[in-house]
């Protein structure tokens, strides 16, 4: 089986745009003793140089995540992919190659445009990979926040140049990309969470939570027709609503996710309850009004509207 080490990471800037390093070089971390005696002459020619999660079907596994406000840094891994490290330095050298794309939507169903180059910031780019080492990172930005989320996109990098050391032919180039959805975007936020003690026909309400201090929130998509909202103030316990959006219709319907269902973390089995789930397209208006009941009984209803910003 051939082994492809490597460290791989998304970093999310807090606050103004950040200029993060422009190379990262990192040796892949193993156990003691993986690499003894491996170093390998590739003379023969049978080294070959690749990237981890290369390849065009493995998009889930190359994410733009272009929803944020922020820049965020992306690192590439790239080393040998064969059993053997070499035993002299290389320099990779790695571009932005479109036509990669264009080859991409000949073949498949879903369609990319190109990522426009206000979007992000990658000039050709030569790395070392040191003798001994299986790989290393090379990193660059995209500026999240000013993206079209309905539109997607695609960031073919390929390995270009490996010094007479062969690429593989379909894992040298990684597909960043980002699928869009008539729903994805960024939302205002109105609308309340009332807290009930007991049921919430009990009629006694212990608090009420004004749900526009949470000024915005962006529906990010997982296919064409499917994507993932915060709910209510709960995003960050990870609790989301799932919205599928019917393709010609203005219908959506909701769910919640496993977080929220979850038994020992989530709600109340089975006291989930949708109570209105609709779309108006002339205001580009979710309105989402949900009830529950938290694991001690107590009731919840959630009642928001999300208006995505023009």
């Amino acid at each position: 089986m051939v082994l492809f080490c490597f460290i791989c990471g998304i970093i999310t800037s807090p606050g103004i745009m950040k200029k993060f390093l422009i190379v990262l070089l990192a040796p892949c971390l193993l156990m003691a003793g993986c690499f003894k005696d491996s170093i390998h002459n590739d003379h023969d020619g049978s080294a070959v140089v690749a990237i981890f999660n290369g390849g065009p079907d493995t998009l889930s596994k190359a994410p733009l995540d272009l929803a944020g406000p922020d820049s965020l840094a992306l690192y590439i891994t790239v080393g040998v992919s064969t059993p053997y490290t070499l035993n002299h330095d290389i320099t990779l050298t790695l571009k932005i190659d479109d036509s990669k794309r264009i080859a991409y939507n000949q073949t498949h169903f879903n369609q990319f445009d190109s990522l426009p180059d206000s979007l992000y910031s990658f000039n050709a780019k030569t790395v070392v990979l040191p003798a001994g080492t299986r790989s290393v990172l090379v990193g660059f930005e995209v500026y999240g926040g000013k993206a079209n989320l309905r539109n997607s996109y695609m960031l073919p990098v390929s390995i270009t140049d490996a010094q007479g050391v062969a690429i593989d032919g379909v894992l040298g180039t990684i597909y960043y990309n980002q699928l869009g959805s008539p729903l994805s975007g960024q939302y205002s936020v109105k609308g309340t969470r009332t807290d009930y003690l007991g049921p919430v026909s009990s009629g006694i309400i212990s608090d009420t939570i004004n749900l526009s201090a949470l000024v915005s929130k962006y529906a990010v998509t997982d296919t064409k027709n499917v994507v993932f909202i915060d709910y209510s103030d709960l995003g960050s316990a990870g609790w989301q609503y799932i919205v599928v959006f019917t393709a010609g219709t203005n219908l959506v319907s909701i769910t919640p996710n496993l977080v929220i269902t979850d038994p020992e973390t989530g709600c109340l089995a089975n006291s989930f309850i949708v109570d209105t789930q609709t779309y108006d397209p002339d205001t580009e208006t979710l309105h989402f009004k949900t009830e529950y009941s938290d694991l001690n009984g107590n009731g919840r209803v959630v009642d928001e509207y999300l208006t995505r910003f023009r």
